[in-house]
């Protein structure tokens, strides 16, 4: 067995626990300081409403059946943000508050890995890394699922390394397992991560050839407890293969600079070149290769995998965010490869220059709000404080949110929880009052029975309530022909607008029939 240890000597040793416990005090303080656009963070964004549909609807059901049937992500993070929200009152800041703590978990999870993996100025520059990681900061922010999904990318990638070092260990081995099951559960794309940490475990093993029968158990062990609980995730992954095609069809291609990201393709060979320009003396601590292996095939080789599947019907997996889960192995790769050198000042000075020169190419800075307090989602939430304010409780609302999916809508007239779910920029986050919603489409082919059902569905509310909401962006040709479709069908169906409300991407419209006028 290869030895894993090797001792510095004592001074050495003291200054690199120092260096590495200051930059993983800095990284944590970094992020009290990046995380401070969440307290002006404002509306909710698209994606937030989203994320709020599945723990709280109109319809029956439960937030398991709503992720897995009908969203793209799975429940975790959902149930984690139902907790925050019972505990600290429904509040922008309260729902979006468990995903930047879980960013924070991630920084101090990252530390752990890289000291495990060479020294504390590793796990320090790495955990400095996740804590400024340009394709991580915009996710993370949001009541979405990316700050979990950065939290178990480095538990996964830390339980790897522990696993990889103790392949007979139990203990080691159920970590990764539940590591991996709990990440499964948060995000689908994060799977590679799962697949590639798992055999990387086992080549290693292999190639000590230490596969004798305790570690053939464990890791016969791990992998059918994650094949076992990750089964139910199976469906809904047929769903979204088989959704691909319509909802990628108007994506466009990507670079493969693009796909890899700025941290990569400018930040590592700069700050190297920087390393080998100071690099006097290495250091006395070899880096051992089943490390700087195992991280690269967890972090680099995800983004060439997820390079060649955005090529196809799944352009969609060019988003930054589906890169999220390998930033920790990214950054503990990138750290492993920066303290080659006994002069931490070196490896440090390298450190900031790759996050510098990834910083500079990408198309926000650290203290942009990105998403957050869009004059868009003020608009939108203006609207859904009026609907909130002056409609009726059970009227009904028809919404173009301006999702994706609103291409699907005219296969899935039928299914109420669908047509709820991509009419949810109007959720029940501001309007808490029981009302029906139904999803307006994108392409109102006569063809596909999307008119006719919309017809049939305006004369049923004639007589009760005999009125009902449109709330539609405008915000492009495809929102504004939406809006237009339905305001004629709704005049060839004998209502009237009686009250209308337009912003600069949206507009909010109140039909009635003339004999409830006034009532």
């Amino acid at each position: 067995m290869e030895q894993k240890e090797l001792a510095l000597p004592s001074t050495e040793d003291q200054r690199l626990t120092l260096v590495g416990r200051g930059l993983l005090a800095l990284s944590l303080l970094s992020w009290c300081l990046l995380m401070y656009p969440l307290l002006s963070g404002g509306p909710l964004v698209l994606d937030e409403h989203c994320s709020y549909w599945i723990i709280d609807s109109d319809l029956p059901g439960s937030s398991l059946m709503r992720s897995l049937d009908y969203a793209a992500i799975p429940p975790l993070s959902s149930w984690i943000q139902i907790g925050f929200l019972k505990v600290l009152g429904k509040s922008e800041l309260a729902f979006r508050l468990s995903s930047a703590l879980c960013a924070l978990g991630a920084i101090w999870i990252t530390w752990l890995a890289g000291k495990e993996m060479r020294s504390p100025l590793t796990g320090g520059l790495a955990a400095l890394m996740v804590a400024w990681h340009p394709e991580a900061m915009d996710e993370v922010r949001i009541a979405r699922c990316y700050g979990l999904v950065l939290m178990l990318g480095a538990a996964v990638i830390w339980a790897t390394i522990r696993w990889q070092r103790q392949p007979r260990s139990l203990g080691a081995a159920l970590f990764w397992s539940f590591s991996s099951i709990a990440l499964l559960w948060t995000h689908y794309t994060s799977a590679l991560l799962v697949i590639l940490s798992g055999l990387a475990v086992a080549v290693s093993c292999w190639w000590q050839r230490d596969l004798n029968r305790t570690t053939l158990s464990r890791l016969v062990l791990a992998a059918g407890l994650v094949i076992l609980l990750g089964l139910p995730l199976i469906p809904t992954l047929l769903r979204l293969k088989l959704w691909g095609p319509i909802l990628n069809f108007s994506g466009s291609d990507t670079s493969i600079w693009n796909l890899i990201g700025p941290f990569w393709w400018i930040g590592l060979p700069i700050g190297g070149l920087v390393l080998l320009m100071t690099l006097k003396r290495r250091s006395a601590q070899p880096v051992s290769s089943s490390e700087l292996w195992i991280t690269a095939t967890c972090s680099l080789l995800p983004l060439l995998i997820l390079a060649v599947l955005s090529s196809g019907e799944m352009s969609s997996l060019a988003n930054p965010r589906y890169r999220v889960a390998y930033a920790p192995a990214g950054a503990c790769f990138i750290a492993l490869l920066l303290t080659q050198t006994r002069h931490w000042m070196t490896s440090v000075g390298a450190t900031v220059v790759v996050l510098i020169a990834a910083w500079f190419m990408s198309p926000l800075g650290p203290w942009d709000m990105g998403r957050l307090g869009s004059p868009t989602e003020y608009e939108w939430r203006e609207l859904n404080a009026f609907i909130a304010e002056n409609s009726k409780p059970g009227e009904p609302l028809l919404v173009q949110s301006g999702l994706t999916e609103s291409y699907l809508v005219p296969a899935l007239t039928e299914d109420r929880v669908f047509l709820e779910y991509v009419a949810c920029r109007v959720s029940r986050f501001y309007v808490d009052e029981p009302h029906p919603r139904y999803a307006l489409p994108y392409i109102w082919n006569p063809q596909s029975g999307v008119i006719a059902f919309f017809q049939n569905l305006l004369d049923s509310w004639k007589t009760d309530p005999g009125s009902f909401w449109v709330a539609a962006a405008t915000d492009t040709d495809l929102n504004q022909n939406s809006l237009n479709q339905i305001r004629a069908i709704a005049r060839e169906t004998g209502y009237v607008e009686t009250e209308q409300k337009t912003w600069h991407s949206a507009t909010l419209i109140h039909f009635q029939q003339p004999a409830n006028i006034g009532k």
